[in-house]
C-alpha cells in the first residue's frame, strides 16, 4: 500500500498518467473532482466566497479560479469569516491532503500534495516536466485550441503555479530532492513513464 503524488505543470499529461497509474495499481485517482465532492458537504456563503476571492490578504488570482470549483474554495476556506490569510488557507489545504492520503492506495494529482507530504513514509512523490514545445502542442491536441492560444493559457498557468507553490508551501517547494524522480516528457511516452514509476514503487516494496 502507498500514496502517490505527481506534480506537473499544465499539459503535462500529468492526468492521463495517474489515471493509468491508478488503473494499473489498483488505487484511487485523486484530482480536483474528488476534492469538489468532499467540499459538498460544506456551506459557505457567497459573501464569504467573494471576500475570500478578492481579499487584498489572500487574493487567488482568475487562472486560479477557473480551475478549481467553488465548492473547493469554500472547502479550503473551512468556515464562514470575511477574511481568509494565508497561513490559514496553507493549513486547511494540508488538512484536507493529510486526510486523503490517510485513506492509502491513492494517487494525487497536484495542490502541492508533494509538499505537504514530503515526510510520509510509503510515499512516493514523482514529478513530471516537459519543455514549453512540448506542452504547446499538447494543449492543442488536447484541448483543440490554437498554439496562440496555448501559449497564452500556459504562460498565465506557470505564472499563477509559481505564485500558489511560493505562498502555500513556501521555501523549498520545488526542491528536486522532494522527489523520488523527475521526468521529461518530452522523451518518455506516457506509457513508458507509469512504467518507470510503477518500476520506482515495486522497488521500494522489496526492501
Amino acid at each position: 500500500m502507498a500514496v502517490i503524488t505527481i506534480s506537473r505543470d499544465l499539459a503535462c499529461g500529468g492526468r492521463k498518467i495517474g489515471r493509468i497509474l491508478a488503473t494499473r495499481l489498483g488505487y484511487q485517482y485523486v484530482d480536483k473532482s474528488l476534492f469538489q465532492k468532499i467540499a459538498e458537504d460544506l456551506n459557505v456563503s457567497e459573501k464569504t466566497l467573494e471576500s475570500f476571492e478578492k481579499s487584498r490578504e489572500y487574493r487567488i488570482s482568475n487562472i486560479f479560479s477557473k480551475l478549481y470549483s467553488k465548492h473547493y474554495i469554500e472547502r479550503i476556506v473551512g468556515y464562514d469569516k470575511s477574511v481568509v490569510e494565508e497561513q490559514e488557507y496553507q493549513n486547511s489545504l494540508k488538512r484536507l491532503i493529510l486526510e486523503v492520503a490517510q485513506e492509502d492506495n491513492v494517487v494525487i494529482i497536484g495542490r502541492g500534495a508533494c509538499f505537504f507530504l514530503k515526510d510520509m513514509e510509503n510515499c512516493f512523490r514523482f514529478r513530471l516536466v516537459a519543455s514549453m514545445a512540448w506542452r504547446k502542442k499538447h494543449a492543442v491536441k488536447e484541448l483543440g485550441i490554437s498554439d496562440a492560444q496555448a501559449e497564452t493559457i500556459l504562460t498565465k498557468s506557470d505564472k499563477n503555479h509559481l505564485w500558489f507553490h511560493r505562498t502555500i508551501c513556501g521555501e523549498g517547494f520545488d526542491s528536486p530532492l522532494l522527489f523520488h524522480l523527475t521526468l521529461n516528457m518530452d522523451v518518455i511516452p506516457a506509457e513508458k513513464a507509469v512504467d518507470i514509476m510503477m518500476s520506482v514503487v515495486n522497488l521500494k516494496k522489496q526492501k
